[in-house]
């Protein structure tokens, strides 16, 4: 059976989608294709679940110099591509039906269609209704292989990074070898679930007095004026300034390759949610991650220790030191103690 899984989307929807990959390969003992966009591609990488790689390019996302005309070829190359693969089944991997992915597993020509939802369209051919119980989208994705007679309990989330990035990596930022590495991830797309610089300032030094150790500090790229791809560039140099200490090191990651394997030397990580969230999932990185203005249940890290920290008013801008750091310290403690066990 050739299976095509349809993940158009952003980071963490392709990241959180692995594990209903890995459960049909699995099953099936094949390789499953996936159409992802070219802004994401890169997590597929190494993935032994993963035969052929369908790219899609959204405009927004083409490089200095490349013209919209190479995007839309592209498009007409992956369509005629998908339809040359013959698909037994297409997988709409989202938590509800959506117009656009089915455009695109119309195009495949697949036989049957598989998605989440109510009062969908006649091309839809195996509607999976949406769990009356809440649930984690994880779960909730691993619905979408029982039409064609699978379903286990979703594993983890696969990234899978290779022994030279992490060595690469672990040489650049110099990592500590004899004191615990945390990472903190100060940005986030929303403006609900933002912590303010001073509170991530006050958190590094805090922890840095509790124990010595090495922070890693992550961020998004670029300035805040970006209207394509705003990043928190002066956001973390007030955060390096403020601290001025060699128990900080700033990593200026130029693709998700970097951050992934970055990600990988933290014992553990504070971010908000949002796609950092699921990279340093996906590394297997215990998470502490603040939310506001989105689910904690539906969205929070998955197969790793963790903490979930749900802002007052749905603000993660008013969620107070204290309280973040006792979570943090909470789950480092928990991880410790199962470490020793």
């Amino acid at each position: 059976m050739k299976i095509l899984i349809i993940r158009r989307d952003n980071i963490g929807d392709l990241i959180l989608t692995t594990p209903l990959i890995a459960c049909i390969a699995q099953v099936y003992g094949t390789k499953v294709d996936v159409l992802v966009n070219t802004y994401n591609q890169s997590i597929m990488d190494n993935n032994p679940h993963i035969g052929r790689v369908h790219l899609y390019s959204k405009l927004h996302h083409r490089k200095p110099g490349q013209w919209a005309s190479g995007v839309i070829l592209r498009r007409l190359k992956t369509c005629i591509a998908l339809r040359l693969a013959r698909y037994d089944v297409a997988i709409i991997a989202r938590e509800k039906w959506d117009k656009r992915p089915l455009q695109w597993a119309k195009l495949s020509g697949a036989r049957r269609v598989i998605a989440i939802g109510s009062d969908a369209p006649a091309a839809i051919t195996d509607l999976v209704p949406k769990p009356a119980e809440r649930c984690h989208i994880v779960q909730l994705l691993a619905q979408l292989a029982k039409p064609i007679g699978v379903y286990k309990e979703p594993g983890p989330l696969e990234l899978y990074i290779t022994a030279e990035e992490i060595r690469s990596m672990k040489a650049r930022l110099s990592v500590s070898e004899n004191v615990p590495v945390y990472g903190l991830q100060i940005s986030a797309r929303k403006p609900m679930q933002r912590w303010q610089a001073e509170k991530f300032v006050e958190m590094a030094d805090r922890l840095n007095k509790r124990e010595k150790c090495h922070i890693l500090l992550f961020w998004a790229p670029g300035k805040t004026s970006n209207k394509e791809h705003p990043g928190d560039d002066d956001k973390a140099q007030q955060i390096i300034n403020a601290l001025q200490d060699s128990f900080i090191t700033p990593v200026a990651t130029k693709n998700l390759r970097e951050l992934m394997s970055a990600m990988s030397l933290c014992d553990q990580i504070l971010t908000s949610d949002g796609g950092a969230l699921h990279v340093a999932a996906g590394a297997g990185v215990p998470t502490v991650a603040m939310f506001g203005n989105s689910d904690a249940l539906f969205w929070g890290p998955w197969g790793v220790p963790n903490e979930t920290v749900e802002a007052p008013e749905r603000n993660v801008g008013l969620l107070s030191v204290d309280e973040v750091y006792s979570r943090f310290i909470a789950l480092r403690l928990r991880v410790v103690s199962q470490s020793q066990a």
